[in-house]
């Protein structure tokens, strides 16, 4: 286990969202693309608010690992490569996603 890997990720997902404000200021050529952008914008907001929680109370040794209800509470979103749970499509994959001890397909 990485201890950096918590900082690490929280200055990417700072990087992307300054990426993607400063297209916000650009000719993105249609009001579709800059609808896109700004949407993109409002959910990296939203996830690095809540990365910021669980980043502080990674710091502050509330959060530990990956049992714990601090993360458990978090939508978790994977990626199914192909597996028994796979959409018919051979090799296609499928989105999973994870909230306590439920999980969607």
């Amino acid at each position: 286990q990485n201890k950096s890997t918590m900082s690490e990720t929280n200055k990417l997902q700072l990087s992307t969202l300054t990426k993607l404000s400063s297209l916000c200021l650009t000719d993105l050529g249609s009001r579709m693309n800059r609808k896109k952008i700004e949407t993109l914008v409002t959910i990296q907001v939203h996830q690095r608010d809540v990365f910021s929680d669980l980043f502080r109370l990674f710091k502050d040794r509330k959060v530990s690992g990956a049992n714990d209800f601090d993360w458990l509470k978090q939508a978790r979103f994977y990626w199914v490569a192909d597996g028994k749970d796979a959409v018919e499509k051979a090799g296609e994959g499928c989105c999973s996603v994870s909230v306590c001890d439920t999980e969607f397909k």
